[in-house]
């Protein structure tokens, strides 16, 4: 993995292609990790720009595994 990964630089290629941001939550967790901690914002952004669905009102960020809408995909 890229040590010289950014926050900004992250967010901008969520934002930019969000079509290659539809993970399973194990390659959710790697692509949030900036300098070897989970950037939760990035998890979030996820969430945001990437169009997984809805449930009961939250938006999805994972295809399958724990989901931040409190499901198991």
């Amino acid at each position: 993995m890229n040590s010289d990964r950014t926050h900004q630089d992250v967010l901008q290629h969520i934002k930019d292609h969000p079509e290659e941001h539809r993970h399973a939550y194990p390659v959710l967790v790697a692509c949030c990790m900036i300098g070897g901690a989970i950037d939760l914002s990035l998890m979030e952004a996820h969430g945001r720009y990437v169009p997984l669905g809805t449930n009961g009102g939250t938006r999805c960020d994972v295809l399958s595994g724990p989901c931040a809408c409190g499901a198991w995909h």
